[in-house]
């Protein structure tokens, strides 16, 4: 038995676990900066002051790319907060799971519901630095993470199970985890 934490979800919906990476969010912000800086500095370049509209423009998005910096820790903080409340009140974490594995295939209960897969309809079976994904559609998988294992030769023992009984190859590192849920939606059926 184990709970699914945010990061178990995040590590399928979304291509990496960080919500807001550093380098995507300074870009954003500061191409957003320059247009800003570009639209309100204008008069100063139609007057033919160059110097100033170049200065505002540059101090801009500098200040901008500075404050992102600064204030990208609370503000991913802020939404793995938002994000780890939705779940919990939707009891997608949290939320006690039971789960097995055996010759028929994959089984696991969570809020009073089961939900078994045979192995032949599994879409593929990821693993990650000894996280398993099933995933039982390009959009949706059942996660085991890497903490419920007791040592590494448990991991070992359970990885032989799930090939001699799924009877395929575990894809490791994962392909599908790492597309998030947008490029899965786009694969074909």
């Amino acid at each position: 038995m184990f709970e699914l934490t945010l990061d178990d979800h995040l590590a399928i919906q979304h291509t990496t676990r960080q919500l807001l990476p550093l380098r995507s969010s300074v870009l954003a912000i500061s191409f957003i900066a320059l247009f800003v800086a570009l639209i309100t500095s204008y008069d100063s370049w139609r007057s033919g002051n160059v110097v100033r509209f170049v200065l505002v423009v540059v101090a801009t998005v500098a200040l901008c790319a500075l404050a992102t910096v600064v204030l990208i820790k609370p503000a991913r903080a802020l939404l793995r907060a938002m994000y780890r409340r939705r779940l919990v009140k939707n009891g997608g974490a949290g939320v006690p799971v039971e789960a097995w594995v055996d010759q028929e295939g994959i089984r696991f209960t969570a809020n009073g519901q089961t939900l078994s897969c045979p192995w032949p309809s599994l879409r593929a079976i990821e693993e990650e630095n000894g996280t398993f994904y099933f995933w039982m559609s390009k959009t949706w998988a059942h996660v085991w993470p890497d903490r419920i294992f007791a040592s590494a030769e448990e991991r070992q023992h359970f990885r032989d199970y799930i090939l001699k009984w799924s009877g395929r190859p575990i894809a490791s590192p994962p392909v599908l985890a790492r597309l998030g849920a947008g490029g899965r939606a786009n694969l074909p059926d």
